[in-house]
């Protein structure tokens, strides 16, 4: 790759990423600086689809970037973009606005990264190795039957119904609750299940409802997800034919964009881009997904990113994932600092 085919290979990808448009030689001509004839920037993109960056229709039609041109854009070429001062002060603020809750938090920055990239923008809940008991209480519902509500130290709340084997009142639920949340705090299920304190039968019911919500917890991939502007992913040229638009919507449906978007392998500290064919989904193979964790190292960690076209305005979408992925570390850590001053 010579400097004057990485500048061509830039122009294309800039040029087409504006217009969905196939890249002529006498555009790149027009607006480079290279100082060279539009035969000149030919005989380079021949080179460049011969290489496999560019792919072209005919062999004096214009250039359109292909899955392995942009990785090399992405690895090599892009110079991130800063994400402007009052850009940061606009989304500092609103997040001032909305509750200081974890949920008002992922849709805000779900529904942030969805209008500021014009793609469908994933933020799921953090999730820690291991769940860790927090607060219980229970609702009576019927002369038999109770709410469980349970919350863990992950600012997630989890409800249950359950059922006990004779009359039980309010009153006595809530001295379970109490007599539970003063043995229980800050412990994962199994440290629950080897403690053997003296309790009762509807004690030990109820603890053995906590662990099993607990564990049904820790064996999910990934949190809750958050998605926002599914609209703006349907809306682009590239799927405009019925059949790649019905792919999505299917994947969406079926509840596998998580499995599909976010592999295990995303950097703890970095911001990973997925391109096109390097997605497992078939209908994901003309997509391209920035992802970022976010969250407190070895407590708990999320994921939030965007997935859009391959036609990705890649500078802008990894500055502003990386943004909004600190400033959520940064939120999740103020809220359990405060839990923990509780």
């Amino acid at each position: 790759m010579t400097e004057r085919r990485e500048s061509i290979l830039g122009l294309i990808i800039g040029e087409y990423v504006l217009g969905a448009s196939p890249v002529a030689s006498e555009t790149i001509a027009h607006k480079s600086r290279l100082g060279v004839s539009p035969a000149t920037i030919r005989n380079e993109m021949a080179a460049l689809e011969e290489d496999g960056y560019i792919t072209r229709r005919h062999i004096s039609g214009g250039g359109v970037p292909s899955d392995r041109g942009y990785r090399y854009y992405v690895e090599s070429l892009m110079t991130e973009e800063e994400v402007p001062l009052a850009e940061r002060r606009m989304i500092s603020h609103l997040f001032f606005l909305v509750e200081r809750e974890l949920e008002e938090w992922n849709r805000l920055a779900a529904a942030l990264l969805a209008r500021m990239l014009s793609s469908v923008a994933i933020v799921t809940f953090p999730k820690a190795p291991q769940t860790r008991f927090k607060h219980l209480e229970m609702v009576a519902l019927q002369e038999f039957l109770a709410m469980l509500v349970l919350i863990l130290r992950e600012a997630r709340l989890k409800q249950q119904l359950i059922a006990f084997d004779e009359m039980i009142s309010q009153d006595e639920l809530t001295v379970i609750s109490n007599k539970l949340n003063a043995q229980f705090n800050g412990l994962t299920g199994s440290e629950i299940l080897a403690r053997s304190p003296q309790l009762s039968t509807h004690e030990e019911q109820v603890k053995l409802a906590v662990v099993q919500m607990m564990e049904r917890e820790d064996t999910q991939s990934y949190g809750e997800l958050c998605i926002e502007g599914v609209r703006n992913m349907l809306s682009q040229p590239e799927f405009s034919s019925s059949e790649k638009m019905l792919g999505l919507m299917d994947l969406l449906e079926r509840g596998k964009l998580a499995s599909s978007i976010l592999p295990e392998v995303v950097d703890e500290d970095g911001v990973q881009v997925i391109i096109g064919a390097e997605n497992k989904e078939d209908a994901m193979r003309e997509c391209s997904v920035v992802l970022a964790r976010y969250g407190i190292p070895g407590e708990a960690s999320g994921a939030l990113g965007v997935v859009g076209p391959t036609r990705m305005p890649y500078e802008r979408a990894v500055s502003r994932v990386r943004y909004m992925g600190t400033l959520m570390s940064d939120l999740l850590a103020q809220l359990y600092r405060g839990q923990k001053g509780e």
